[in-house]
């Protein structure tokens, strides 16, 4: 049994609690009672020198993301050294890495089409609120700009780079590295080494991927096995999807209409879009709904660039462009014709 899969079957191993917390406590400062006491533990069982060394080997690796300019010390220094402390007082970084070896402890997100199991909280999250769009710098040297009410994990190790989507929209500019880079959604796995790739959640759990630039291939596990299917292989202008919560999931190529290259900007160009859905796209970043409730309104077409992410500029652009009056209310903003 390899240690990925010692991992993941974590609650065989007798005692797997005491040998993280043996192997949080070995690398802090070190007295002779501890030793003792370590030593007699470990002569108890092989066991326990096994489950020992798996979790020493997941906190020498593991390496907290650093963003910019945003995360205390704790959080960006990297976790492979001795400190002169005493472990519990090593702060926010150690703190992460003991929720990521508990997780792995009690089995993880599998990666598909691999031994790797990745924990959705190997790092501290990056999270943007509503009506934010930001963009972090990772540790490996790649970017990752959130959309409104975005949340993602990161964990980069010395030999693989992780990034996983919680929810919102992600644009993730891979630099060039040896280290493989894997960038998940739901059941599926994006692969690449060099490359800038899109990934967003809607609210209603559908998963898109698109390619903007470099090469990346894209599995897609099934929920019952966590096989992955064989790789497709991403191209540029052409977005897949599949379902967060299918367990037949299915990955269908479609062009990449309506979904905008620009986002990042806040600014977003069509040459046709139905209103309602457009005012869909602005509501990510409005503290309140735009609401449009005649239905003939909402299905009139509307085209041009519009910045979605300026909710007051886009309520001027609409209501001059379809004669409409806005009305505030507690409970939304409402587009009427006049």
């Amino acid at each position: 049994m390899n240690d990925n899969e010692s991992a993941k079957s974590g609650g065989d191993t007798p005692g797997k609690d005491e040998a993280l917390a043996w192997a949080i406590k070995m690398r802090g400062e070190m007295t002779k009672q501890l030793q003792e006491q370590f030593e007699r533990w470990l002569a108890a069982s092989p066991q326990h020198k096994q489950a020992y060394d798996r979790y020493s080997r997941v906190i020498s690796q593991a390496e907290i993301l650093k963003s910019s300019g945003q995360a205390d010390e704790a959080t960006t220094a990297k976790l492979g050294t001795r400190s002169s402390k005493r472990w519990m007082m090593v702060g926010a970084g150690v703190a992460a890495v003991i929720v990521f070896a508990i997780t792995i402890s009690a089995g993880g997100t599998p990666i598909p089409g691999s031994d790797v199991v990745l924990s959705a909280h190997a790092a501290e999250p990056l999270v943007t609120q509503r009506g934010e769009i930001r963009s972090f710098a990772l540790e490996d040297g790649s970017t990752a700009t959130l959309d409104s009410n975005t949340k993602i994990e990161v964990s980069i190790s010395t030999d693989t780079r992780y990034v996983r989507v919680a929810h919102g929209r992600a644009r993730v500019r891979v630099a060039n590295d040896m280290r493989p880079f894997r960038l998940a959604a739901g059941q599926g796995i994006v692969s690449t080494n060099e490359g800038v790739v899109d990934v967003m959640i809607s609210d209603d759990r559908q998963i898109l991927v698109e390619l903007i630039s470099g090469k990346a291939d894209l599995a897609v596990a099934s929920r019952a096995t966590s096989a992955a299917a064989a790789p497709q292989s991403l191209r540029t202008r052409t977005a897949l999807q599949y379902r967060a919560d299918d367990p037949q999931v299915h990955s269908t190529a479609r062009p990449s209409v309506n979904y905008s290259a620009e986002w990042p900007s806040g600014w977003v160009e069509h040459r046709s879009i139905p209103l309602d859905q457009l005012i869909s796209e602005a509501n990510r970043y409005a503290s309140v709904p735009i609401i449009v409730e005649d239905r003939k309104l909402a299905k009139r077409d509307a085209a041009g660039r519009f910045k979605i992410s300026d909710t007051e500029m886009f309520l001027t652009r609409i209501a001059n462009l379809f004669d409409l009056t806005i009305h505030r209310r507690p409970d939304g903003i409402y587009l009427r014709s006049q």
